[in-house]
């Protein structure tokens, strides 16, 4: 009777736990939710008046993204919590107009990795990313991984046409931080041109060439879990 009794017991406990563990999952899933356009201001003075409630700004780049001679803005924002959360962080482009006044030009809630979404690579708050703005163009590098790693560069520049932020190319580099071997996949979606090189122990051994669709993507629509 008493192994009855605690089996009942042991089992309650385990179903409990798991619907707590569900639970409390479920909730912070829904805790993380993406970077919300409408919340950001269209026009304002400071990189601060484009940061919404419940966010914070983690990093700012200028550079000139239009070719005006002027210092244009790239913010990162990160999700308002503790280190421990897991928090989403969203991109905000602004271009300097010729009152002074920034103007919102766009925002990419899909394209940088949560706080934890980085492994061992991620640092205290959030995956290891490089933004870099030369001669019009956008790079944005992020780094994810332990000794099996990964690089993603994405690269945007202003579309003539539509005047928004367009993806022109992409390099994926997955590599072993242990013995040096890697796969770089250089995607040029303004030639049409894919290159795959392969390298072993930090030598080249292989490299292919192949032809890939001209497509044209904003910068809004482009997910790093997809693109």
């Amino acid at each position: 009777m008493k192994w009855k009794n605690l089996s009942f017991l042991t089992c309650g406990f385990v179903l409990s736990t798991t619907i707590s563990f569900i639970f409390t999952s479920v909730v912070n899933a829904n805790s993380s939710t993406n970077l919300n356009p409408s919340l950001v201001p269209e026009s304002g003075k400071t990189a601060q008046d484009f940061v919404p409630s419940g966010w914070k700004l983690q990093d700012k780049v200028d550079g000139d993204i239009n070719n005006d001679r002027q210092l244009d803005t790239v913010l990162t924002l990160i999700q308002a919590g503790t280190q421990n959360d897991e928090r989403v962080r969203g991109l905000v482009v602004l271009v300097k107009q010729s009152n002074g006044q920034l103007r919102r030009l766009a925002v990419a809630n899909k394209l940088l990795l949560c706080s934890s979404c980085g492994g061992l690579l991620a640092g205290s708050d959030g995956v290891g990313s490089n933004i870099e703005i030369k001669k019009g163009v956008i790079t944005i590098s992020q780094l994810s991984g332990s000794r099996l790693a990964r690089e993603t560069k994405h690269r945007f520049w202003i579309d003539k046409s539509s005047g928004r932020l367009v993806l022109i190319g992409k390099d994926i580099l997955d590599f072993d931080r242990g013995n040096g071997d890697s796969t770089l996949v250089s995607s040029n979606y303004l030639t049409g041109q894919q290159i795959v090189e392969k390298s072993q122990r930090q030598k080249v051994v292989s490299t292919k060439k192949s032809t890939i669709p001209k497509t044209k993507q904003f910068i809004e629509t482009v997910n790093i879990e997809t693109n």
